[in-house]
């Protein structure tokens, strides 16, 4: 039957302007019918039928004021409640953004029909942006009840559960999800993420693959692929999938947030900005202008390069600040940090960091956040609680990572008779034996990749002292470190750089890495304890080839056998422009000598390195070979095949160092006044090796040339320091040094004699 116009007819009565707006209404033309009901009320302003059904068309044709004030009227008029009255009057104030008005009226309507499944749904999301999970998860919970087909409440209820922390409920729903509704491309895409923070990367590639071929248009989708390919490795297929997103909306946000985090990752900044670009000229987004405002090479071109980035850097964030940008949701429209800045080798981080710190802390002011249990003034800690101190962990990496390997001891030293120990993980989670080992003696506390949810959990803890031993490697426990979420909060070196935020006390550090005056790059109170960084190394499992077998290994590990082999095992980033002099020198006066450096996980940092090697080091290029991932034991074996390592500065290696010693690999270096130049300097004194700490650049390379030529020398100090690696790996002074610094924090007494 064909429906009829909806042109106002001034032949028509009310009642016959009412059907024919109704036969619209049914036919999926609601907004057309909106005439018809506005002719049928100029003649009966108190038409109950016409209000509501033209309540609903206003609020479907984006006329939110109009709905609310027809459906008020539907309530004041109508002689018996109204559920679906007070339903639609709830949609159209959430239109108008007054939440909690309409979830006043979600109420009132569940109290008129308990068994309204949308409106438990609709009331859960409001709940859920409130960061309310429980009653949310409650709302959603009832919603499924009243009516399991609903497939949006579970969806609702799946992603409440993954901001709770909750994964294993979160990964049940979402399958259940996609058995009843295969093509539901949310349930799909975050199901990936889920399989992705529990550690099952390789489910979660294949279902991003097999998702992507079943709907190809979906954005969701697209970034699942492109997220889990670039976990993967394979840039080339995540770049593919970001820009299939971008085809079908070349304004999203995220998917331009990830393909330039991927373009700036592998090197190709201008690829980068021209990302944000072509998305800002659709849409405008306060996040996007902040990440194009701080974007930082990954492998800078030239020392030049980076004192431009730098100062550009610190300018667009001035501008930024006197914009008056506005960052609602500062870890998902910004999400980034600085990483790179760290690496520069510059003096002036503390101020840059800060710059950055007052910047999103004005764009972002929920970020200024104190949780409720924390007391200020001199004895914070002591007026919380008698018994047991509270000690916080927050990290991203406590599993077999860098982080990991120099925080188990620590974690494993602080007694538990004085202290209760709560490790804050974040996603995505790792289960290997380092992991379970720091878990087994403390509360674990899995955290949503989510601020809100993530802080809430953190200070419902009511922790005395909270320890971040990474910030400004990843974004959430950066954004978190900017809120007051214990009494005492410190930093340490899983990152070795300060914070530049004022809600950070301390960076606690060691006297061996920190040289007078050093307390001047930190805006923390610098800590320097006793003892060497990574104490207790884990070095169990390490079976090295003895001196004679070099060639041998060398062969097995498919690596030049017969010229002297340097390798330099630092991530390339880590190799500023002003090293390449070095190494040009160093090759240059060595001309049979080969160089080893790492493959880096994204390709494009290896070929712009390599731009840069053919521009500084010349022909001597042509002898730096990249090695592959390995296991820890063969990386180790590669370090004893080798000659000489090179500790590159301004930054050097940090665990990477503690790896080699068992090696016995002289290593060269050169510390300067920052922490992060003075790792192996360290070692080498507590092995007796200072003799190969250069003093100049002249020195270090002389240094590698005698070493190279004077095999004596090198077997000597080979023996040294293979034979004092086990002794610095079993260094317990610093976990002593931890403990005391965790008791005067806390105020907490020396227990008795007998309990040490």
């Amino acid at each position: 039957m064909s429906v009829p116009s909806a042109a106002p007819d001034a032949s028509l009565v009310p009642a016959q302007a009412l059907q024919r707006a109704v036969q619209l209404h049914q036919a999926g033309r609601a907004v057309e019918a909106l005439p018809l009901y506005a002719q049928v009320l100029a003649a009966e302003p108190h038409n109950l039928a016409a209000l509501y059904y033209g309540g609903v068309a206003a609020w479907t044709g984006g006329e939110a004021a109009l709905a609310l004030a027809r459906l008020s009227s539907v309530v004041e008029l109508s002689p018996q409640p109204v559920a679906d009255a007070h339903y639609h009057r709830a949609l159209a104030l959430v239109a108008l953004g007054r939440d909690d008005e309409a979830m006043a009226e979600y109420q009132r309507t569940i109290t008129l029909k308990p068994g309204f499944a949308a409106a438990h749904n609709n009331l859960g999301g409001l709940l859920r942006q409130r960061h309310d999970y429980g009653a949310a998860d409650a709302a959603f919970a009832a919603a499924m009840q009243a009516d399991p087909a609903l497939i949006d409440a579970r969806y609702n209820r799946a992603l409440t559960a993954m901001q709770r922390g909750d994964l294993g409920p979160a990964r049940a729903l979402l399958q259940d999800c996609l058995k009843r509704a295969p093509d539901h491309d949310g349930a799909r895409a975050t199901l990936v993420d889920v399989l992705n923070d529990l550690g099952e990367r390789g489910e979660a590639l294949t279902l991003a693959r097999a998702s992507a071929k079943r709907l190809p248009k979906s954005l969701a989708i697209c970034n699942a692929l492109g997220q889990m390919e670039d976990a993967a490795g394979n840039v080339d297929a995540a770049r593919a999938a970001y820009r299939a997103g971008l085809a079908v909306d070349a304004g999203n946000a995220t998917l331009t947030m990830n393909l330039a985090a991927l373009e700036s990752e592998n090197a190709n900044p201008d690829a980068a900005r021209a990302v944000f670009d072509s998305a800002l000229a659709v849409r405008e987004h306060a996040g996007l202008r902040l990440r194009q405002a701080t974007l930082l090479p990954s492998i800078p071109a030239s020392e030049a390069a980076i004192d431009h980035a730098r100062a550009a850097f610190v300018t667009a964030l001035r501008d930024v600040a006197a914009s008056g940008l506005r960052l609602d949701d500062p870890v998902n429209d910004f999400g980034d940090t600085p990483f790179y800045l760290s690496y520069h080798g510059r003096s002036d981080d503390r101020d840059v960091l800060a710059v950055l710190a007052s910047t999103l802390r004005q764009c972002a002011p929920e970020l200024v956040y104190t949780a409720p249990h924390v007391h200020t003034g001199p004895n914070a800690v002591a007026a919380l609680r008698a018994g047991k101190r509270r000690i916080g962990v927050c990290s991203s990496f406590l599993f077999n990572h860098s982080v990991g390997r120099a925080m188990h001891a620590i974690l494993a030293g602080i007694p538990r008779d004085e202290f209760d120990v709560h490790l804050f993980l974040l996603p995505p989670f790792r289960d290997d034996a380092l992991a379970r080992q720091m878990q087994a003696q403390s509360t674990v506390h899995r955290l949503p990749f989510d601020l809100h949810a993530a802080r809430e959990i953190i200070a419902g803890v009511q922790p005395d002292l909270l320890l971040y031993p990474e910030i400004g490697m990843e974004a959430l426990t950066y954004f978190l470190a900017h809120a007051r979420l214990a009494p005492v909060q410190w930093n340490t070196l899983g990152h070795p750089c300060t914070s530049g935020l004022p809600t950070i006390d301390a960076y606690v550090s060691y006297a061996v890495l920190e040289p007078p005056g050093s307390e001047a790059h930190y805006s923390e109170r610098l800590l320097r304890l006793d003892g060497l960084p990574f104490p207790d190394y884990p070095a169990e499992g390490i079976t090295l080839p003895p001196p004679a077998a070099i060639a041998r290994t060398r062969q097995s590990l498919r690596v030049p056998v017969e010229p002297p082999l340097l390798i330099c095992p630092q991530s390339l980033f880590k190799l500023m422009p002003a090293f390449d002099d070095v190494l040009r020198q160093i090759l240059d006066a060595n001309p049979s000598a080969h160089l080893l450096l790492p493959e880096p996980t994204q390709s494009g940092q290896m070929a712009a390195i390599q731009a840069r090697f053919a521009n500084t080091l010349g022909a001597a290029a042509s002898r730096v070979r990249f090695f592959g991932r390995r296991s820890r034991t063969e990386f180790i074996e590669l370090i004893a095949a080798c000659d000489v390592l090179l500790d590159p500065f301004p930054v050097g290696g940090g665990i990477s160092t503690w790896d080699a010693l068992a090696a016995g690999t002289p290593v060269v270096t050169c510390p300067g006044d920052h922490l992060r130049s003075r790792f192996a300097a360290a070692a080498l004194v507590a092995a007796g090796a200072s003799e190969v700490i250069a003093s100049s650049v002249a020195d270090y390379v002389r240094l590698v040339r005698d070493l190279l030529t004077d095999k004596a020398l090198a077997y000597r100090l080979r023996e040294r320091i293979a034979t004092a690696a086990p002794a610095i790996y079993a260094d317990r002074t610093a976990v002593e040094g931890w403990v005391r610094a965790l008791r005067g924090a806390c105020a907490t007494p020396s227990p008795p004699s007998s309990a040490t």
